[in-house]
């Protein structure tokens, strides 16, 4: 990924997102399952919103490219890193959440094979990674980002999708065990990054209807894998 694309990005007064929104409920159930001193690494952070919503006593640290997304993260965050997912600076097995979105499906293969197994490099053996890409299988995402390049605004610079199957294989190369599957955003878009439709409050109510729809992760903007390293003969997790 070109730094000059997230700088770019990231410098911009941003609204939230209607995929914000979902990603911030997400991680809102996802840390549900960690100890009070858990340590979390968000590899590919952006803005680092989503790293408030841990605790105080958890150390939660933010890697990113961009210097403009580490202004805004390190407010976020215990400890705001510039740095790049290839080579994550910190030692096997620290933390016990590594996650990203909207990350991996800039790199072309291999190199996004690369970014996961460092990932798992620095995730514990008992801890999990979180891993959410662009759907195929959304249409209006699809749509979309046809609309925008054809019109050359797209701002993202180059970008693949993944089906879930290609997201489990991608995890499978990796050589971690994908635990669970889901979608996070069903509904097409109220609100991106640059404008919105309706204001926040409103959005969040009529986000509330998709907790009820069934396998969002064949139709949703994204599909995402939590995932585990697998274990040795001796309980252990392999690295």
């Amino acid at each position: 990924m070109s730094e000059e694309i997230w700088e770019k990005v990231w410098a911009k007064n941003l609204v939230i997102s209607d995929y914000s929104l979902k990603y911030l409920d997400f991680i809102n159930t996802l840390k549900t399952d960690l100890q009070h001193d858990s340590k979390i690494l968000e590899a590919g952070c952006g803005t680092g919103q989503t790293l408030a919503l841990f605790s105080d006593d958890q150390f939660t640290s933010g890697l990113d490219i961009s210097v403009a997304a580490l202004r805004r993260a390190q407010k976020n965050c215990s400890n705001a890193v510039l740095g790049s997912i290839f080579s994550i600076p910190f030692d096997d097995d620290a933390f016990d959440l590594v996650y990203n979105s909207g990350v991996i499906e800039h790199f072309r293969d291999p190199e996004n094979i690369a970014a996961l197994r460092e990932m798992a490099r620095v995730v514990k053996p008992s801890g999990k990674i979180v891993i959410i890409v662009p759907n195929t299988l959304c249409l209006w995402y699809k749509a979309g980002k046809w609309a925008a390049v054809l019109m050359k605004n797209f701002e993202f610079g180059y970008e693949e999708d993944y089906s879930l199957s290609r997201l489990e294989h991608a995890m499978k190369r990796a050589g971690l065990i994908v635990e669970k599957r889901f979608g996070l955003q069903a509904f097409p878009p109220l609100a991106t990054n640059d404008r919105e439709i309706l204001p926040v409050s409103l959005r969040k109510i009529l986000g509330r209807f998709e907790y009820f729809l069934p396998a969002k992760q064949y139709y949703a903007y994204t599909v995402g894998v939590i995932a585990r390293k697998p274990a040795c003969a001796d309980g252990h997790a392999l690295t």
